[in-house]
Protein backbone atom coordinates (compact mmCIF):
# COMPACT_ATOMS: atom_id res chain seq x y z
CA UNK A 1 0.00 0.00 0.00
CA UNK A 2 1.18 3.35 -0.96
CA UNK A 3 -0.12 6.37 1.57
CA UNK A 4 -0.77 9.71 -0.26
CA UNK A 5 -0.83 12.71 1.58
CA UNK A 6 -2.89 16.04 0.15
CA UNK A 7 -2.31 19.15 1.96
CA UNK A 8 -3.91 22.65 0.66
CA UNK A 9 -0.85 24.88 0.81
CA UNK A 10 2.91 24.24 1.07
CA UNK A 11 5.08 23.77 4.10
CA UNK A 12 7.06 27.24 3.92
CA UNK A 13 9.04 26.66 6.72
CA UNK A 14 12.69 24.95 6.36
CA UNK A 15 12.96 23.16 9.95
CA UNK A 16 9.12 21.60 9.37
CA UNK A 17 10.18 20.59 5.88
CA UNK A 18 13.35 18.41 7.40
CA UNK A 19 11.37 17.02 9.93
CA UNK A 20 8.52 15.71 7.68
CA UNK A 21 11.18 14.39 4.92
CA UNK A 22 13.25 12.53 7.43
CA UNK A 23 10.05 10.91 9.40
CA UNK A 24 8.76 10.04 5.28
CA UNK A 25 12.62 8.74 4.18
CA UNK A 26 12.08 6.35 7.09
CA UNK A 27 8.82 5.05 6.66
CA UNK A 28 9.51 4.50 2.91
CA UNK A 29 11.28 1.25 3.51
CA UNK A 30 7.84 -0.39 4.71
CA UNK A 31 5.22 2.18 3.68
CA UNK A 32 5.71 4.64 0.64
CA UNK A 33 4.44 7.86 1.93
CA UNK A 34 4.02 11.02 -0.50
CA UNK A 35 2.72 14.68 -0.14
CA UNK A 36 1.18 16.19 -2.41
CA UNK A 37 0.89 20.08 -2.05
CA UNK A 38 -2.53 21.81 -3.72
CA UNK A 39 -3.17 25.37 -4.09
CA UNK A 40 -6.95 25.61 -3.18
CA UNK A 41 -10.12 23.28 -1.87
CA UNK A 42 -11.16 22.86 -6.16
CA UNK A 43 -7.69 21.48 -6.47
CA UNK A 44 -7.29 19.14 -3.50
CA UNK A 45 -10.85 18.12 -4.54
CA UNK A 46 -10.05 17.27 -7.93
CA UNK A 47 -7.50 15.13 -7.22
CA UNK A 48 -9.63 12.74 -5.10
CA UNK A 49 -11.52 11.52 -7.93
CA UNK A 50 -10.84 7.30 -8.46
CA UNK A 51 -9.23 7.13 -5.30
CA UNK A 52 -9.40 3.70 -3.34
CA UNK A 53 -9.95 5.13 0.37
CA UNK A 54 -9.97 8.74 1.28
CA UNK A 55 -9.59 10.24 5.02
CA UNK A 56 -10.02 13.41 6.48
CA UNK A 57 -7.80 15.10 9.19
CA UNK A 58 -10.71 17.23 11.09
CA UNK A 59 -9.97 18.13 14.74
CA UNK A 60 -13.38 16.98 15.76
CA UNK A 61 -12.91 13.69 14.46
CA UNK A 62 -11.84 10.62 16.63
CA UNK A 63 -8.47 10.88 18.43
CA UNK A 64 -6.73 7.77 18.83
CA UNK A 65 -3.79 7.09 20.97
CA UNK A 66 -1.11 5.09 19.62
CA UNK A 67 -2.07 1.85 19.64
CA UNK A 68 -5.84 2.79 18.29
CA UNK A 69 -3.68 4.87 15.47
CA UNK A 70 -1.32 1.36 15.01
CA UNK A 71 -4.66 -0.99 14.51
CA UNK A 72 -6.47 1.74 12.45
CA UNK A 73 -3.55 2.22 10.28
CA UNK A 74 -2.82 -1.78 9.88
CA UNK A 75 -6.75 -2.53 9.73
CA UNK A 76 -6.14 -0.79 6.05
CA UNK A 77 -2.88 -1.97 5.20
CA UNK A 78 -4.16 -5.38 5.74
CA UNK A 79 -7.51 -4.77 3.90
CA UNK A 80 -6.07 -4.98 0.35
CA UNK A 81 -5.66 -1.15 -0.33
CA UNK A 82 -3.65 0.20 -2.81
CA UNK A 83 -3.63 3.67 -1.80
CA UNK A 84 -4.38 5.69 1.32
CA UNK A 85 -5.21 8.96 0.77
CA UNK A 86 -5.25 11.15 4.05
CA UNK A 87 -6.43 14.81 3.34
CA UNK A 88 -5.10 17.77 5.57
CA UNK A 89 -7.37 20.91 4.86
CA UNK A 90 -6.54 25.17 4.85
CA UNK A 91 -7.11 27.09 7.81
CA UNK A 92 -11.00 26.58 7.09
CA UNK A 93 -11.45 23.55 7.00
CA UNK A 94 -12.29 20.83 4.30
CA UNK A 95 -15.24 21.88 2.12
CA UNK A 96 -18.27 20.14 1.74
CA UNK A 97 -17.42 18.30 -1.10
CA UNK A 98 -13.69 16.59 0.52
CA UNK A 99 -15.70 15.54 3.63
CA UNK A 100 -19.09 13.80 1.34
CA UNK A 101 -16.58 12.01 -0.58
CA UNK A 102 -14.01 10.36 3.02
CA UNK A 103 -15.21 7.32 4.00
CA UNK A 104 -13.20 8.53 7.57
CA UNK A 105 -12.29 11.21 9.26
CA UNK A 106 -9.04 11.16 12.02
CA UNK A 107 -7.71 13.76 14.84
CA UNK A 108 -4.14 13.87 15.66
CA UNK A 109 -5.12 16.12 18.92
CA UNK A 110 -8.07 18.10 19.77
CA UNK A 111 -6.17 21.28 20.22
CA UNK A 112 -6.04 23.08 16.55
CA UNK A 113 -3.22 23.26 14.81
CA UNK A 114 -1.31 24.92 11.92
CA UNK A 115 -0.94 22.56 8.74
CA UNK A 116 2.52 22.45 8.74
CA UNK A 117 2.40 21.21 12.59
CA UNK A 118 -0.37 19.35 11.64
CA UNK A 119 1.67 17.67 8.80
CA UNK A 120 4.86 17.09 11.04
CA UNK A 121 2.89 14.80 14.00
CA UNK A 122 1.36 12.63 10.86
CA UNK A 123 4.13 12.01 9.63
CA UNK A 124 6.23 10.85 13.05
CA UNK A 125 2.87 9.08 14.08
CA UNK A 126 2.70 7.27 10.38
CA UNK A 127 6.60 6.20 11.23
CA UNK A 128 6.15 5.38 15.21
CA UNK A 129 3.22 2.98 14.09
CA UNK A 130 5.35 1.22 11.21
CA UNK A 131 8.12 0.82 13.70
CA UNK A 132 5.78 -0.96 16.15
CA UNK A 133 4.37 -2.88 13.38
CA UNK A 134 7.28 -4.42 12.54
CA UNK A 135 8.92 -4.71 16.37
CA UNK A 136 11.48 -1.88 15.47
CA UNK A 137 12.96 -0.10 18.17
CA UNK A 138 12.14 3.40 17.78
CA UNK A 139 8.66 3.27 20.29
CA UNK A 140 9.21 2.91 24.04
CA UNK A 141 6.41 2.01 25.84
Amino acid sequence: MKVELLMIGKISDKPYQKLVDSYLERCSRRLPVEITACRNHDELYKRLSGRESIVILDEHAKCYDTAGFVRWLDTRIKSGLNRLTICLGAADGHDARVRAVAEDQLSLSPLTMNHQLALLVLSEQLYRAISIMFGEPYHKE
